[in-house]
């Protein structure tokens, strides 16, 4: 997801505020503290103009 974040140009800061997620919970998703909502992989597909399923794991992309 970081890389989708650097390529669309999008800081930390703004992801979180575009997104509606907080900073600390998006840090906390990010490191994999917490478990990522649907709502959560939405908002920020949204944010990066991205599908949800490119922010997924390949394995949990493919497993469909």
């Amino acid at each position: 997801m970081e890389g989708a974040r650097l390529h669309a140009g999008v800081t930390f800061a703004d992801l979180a505020h575009r997104s509606g997620i907080g900073t600390s919970r998006l840090a906390n998703l990010l490191d994999a503290k917490v478990d990522f909502t649907v709502v959560d992989l939405a908002a920020i597909a949204e944010v990066l103009e991205v599908t949800v399923t490119a922010l997924l794991p390949a394995s949990a992309a493919d497993d469909g």
